[in-house]
C-alpha cells in the first residue's frame, strides 16, 4: 500500500456567540480537513489548524509522505522531526508541524481501517472507554440574534455553568480569564464556588499570560482559597512563571510557555510549572505527544490536552490519545459545546461529563460531505479570521501585560 495523494479542505464553523479571551475574540474555528488517499482505495482522515496557508504547506511537504506505506508511520514522523527545532523560519516550521500532525493522524486512521482496529487499540488499548471533561467557560458577546451569549460577570457565568452541567453533566470547569478586571474575575470564581460548592470538583483559570508577575502573585494568593486545580499561563514566559510558582500555593500550567522539547529542560531547572497542556498540532503529532508523556512520567509533571476549537476528527484523535496515556491525568476541556456544528456524520456527545470512544475502526469517524462543503464555502466567503482583535472595541489592541 502506498500513499498517493492528499486532499486538504479548509473549513470555518461559527461559534454560537463570540467567545472573549484576553487578546481578542473567537468568532469561530478555522481548520483544515485532510483526506489521505492510498493506491488500495483506503482513505485516512486528519485535521489540523489553519486555512489556506496551512493547506498550501501540504504540497511543499509531499516528499515527506507521498509514496510511503502508511504502515511506515514512524518513518513519516521522523521525516518531519527537523521542524521540531527552533528556526529563524519559525512561521514555516510551525505550519509544517501542523502538517505533520494531520498526516500522522490520517496514517493511524488508515492503519486502523486495514487492521479493523481502533486507533486506541493500535496504541496498546484504552484504559477507559470514557474520556472525562470539565466545562470550559467564557465571557461572551451577544450572538447576532441576541438570543445567546452576553456573559459579563459572576451571575451570568454561573448561569452558563449551570446550563453546561444540565446539558453535559460536567463536574468541574475552566474559566477563561484575563478578559475583565481581575477584581471582577475573582468575584466570578468566588460566586462559582459559593453557588456550586463541591459539585465543582476541578476549578481552573486561564489568563493567557496577560497578568504581570505582581498581579499573578497577588491574584493567585487570593484565589487559592477557592481550591484551584491549577492556573494556566498566569504570566509571560518561564522566568515570570518561575517567580509566581515560588510564591503562590496554586499549581501552574501552560500551553504557551512550553511548546517544544527544548523548552522542557529549562522549565524543569527553573521549577516553573506543574502541568503542560500538550497540543497535538503545536507539538507535531501524536508520536511527539507520547514522547512528552514519557518525559512527564520521568520528571513527575502532569499533562493535560490543550483545546483550541478542534472539530470532531481532531478531537476524536485526542480522545484516543487521552485514553491510552496515563500521564494525561487532568480532565479534558473543550470549546466544542460552543461550536454550532461539525463536519462528521455523528458529532460528539457528552453523557455524565464524558465522551465515549468511537467503536469503529481507525479514528472511528466519517465525514459528512454536505457539511464539509457547506463550511468550506463559508471559509471561502469569510477567509482566515484572526482572533487577536476585538471589533466591538474599536482601536483596542492587545498587549502583554494587560493587568
Amino acid at each position: 500500500m502506498k500513499i498517493t495523494k492528499v486532499v486538504c479542505t479548509p473549513v470555518h464553523i461559527p461559534m454560537e456567540a463570540p467567545l472573549r479571551w484576553s487578546m481578542g475574540v473567537e468568532n469561530g474555528t478555522t481548520r483544515t480537513i485532510v483526506e489521505l488517499h492510498t493506491d488500495e482505495g483506503v482513505v485516512g482522515l486528519g485535521e489540523t489548524y489553519g486555512g489556506a496557508s496551512t493547506a498550501a504547506r501540504f504540497r511543499s511537504a509531499e516528499p515527506f509522505f507521498i509514496g510511503y506505506d502508511p504502515l511506515e508511520v514512524s518513518r513519516i514522523v521522523k521525516n518531519f522531526e527537523v521542524f521540531r527545532t527552533t528556526s529563524e523560519q519559525s512561521a514555516l516550521t510551525i505550519e509544517l508541524r501542523y502538517v505533520a500532525a494531520a498526516i500522522e493522524m490520517a496514517c493511524w486512521d488508515i492503519i486502523g481501517k486495514i487492521q479493523n482496529k481502533r486507533v486506541c487499540d493500535l496504541w496498546g488499548g484504552a484504559d477507559s472507554e470514557l474520556v472525562p471533561f470539565v466545562a470550559y467557560l467564557f465571557y461572551r458577546y451577544k450572538s447576532r440574534d441576541g438570543k445567546l451569549g452576553g456573559e459579563d460577570g459572576p451571575e451570568s457565568i454561573c448561569d452558563q455553568y449551570a446550563d453546561h452541567v444540565s446539558r453535559f453533566g460536567f463536574t468541574g470547569l475552566k474559566l477563561k480569564t484575563g478578559v475583565l478586571n481581575p477584581v471582577i474575575e475573582r468575584a466570578t470564581v468566588r460566586r462559582l464556588r459559593e453557588t456550586f460548592g463541591d459539585q465543582i470538583q476541578h476549578l481552573r483559570v486561564d489568563p493567557n499570560q496577560v497578568w504581570c508577575t505582581a498581579t499573578a502573585i497577588n491574584e493567585l494568593k487570593k484565589l487559592a482559597e477557592y481550591d484551584l486545580e491549577y492556573c494556566e499561563d498566569p504570566t509571560f514566559n518561564l522566568e515570570g512563571m518561575s517567580r509566581v510558582r515560588a510564591t503562590v500555593p496554586v499549581p501552574l500550567a501552560t500551553n504557551m510557555a512550553v511548546l517544544n522539547f527544548d523548552q522542557v529542560a529549562p522549565m524543569l531547572r527553573m521549577w516553573a510549572l506543574d502541568v503542560i497542556l500538550v497540543d497535538p498540532y503545536f507539538w507535531g503529532g501524536i508520536t511527539q505527544c507520547k514522547k512528552l508523556a514519557a518525559v512527564a512520567e520521568t520528571f513527575g509533571f502532569g499533562l493535560a490536552i490543550h483545546s483550541d476549537r478542534e472539530l470532531g476528527i481532531g478531537m476524536t484523535a485526542s480522545l484516543h490519545l487521552w485514553a491510552t496515556t496515563p500521564s494525561l491525568c487532568h480532565k479534558y476541556d473543550s470549546h466544542y459545546p460552543f461550536q454550532v456544528d461539525d463536519i462528521i456524520t455523528q458529532p460528539l456527545r457528552w453523557k455524565d461529563g464524558s465522551v465515549a470512544l468511537p467503536k469503529g475502526p481507525g479514528l472511528g469517524v466519517e465525514i459528512d460531505r454536505d457539511k464539509l462543503n457547506k463550511y468550506h464555502q463559508l471559509y471561502l466567503k469569510k477567509g482566515d479570521e484572526i482572533e487577536f482583535f476585538d471589533s466591538q472595541r474599536p482601536g483596542w489592541i492587545p498587549h502583554v501585560p494587560l493587568w
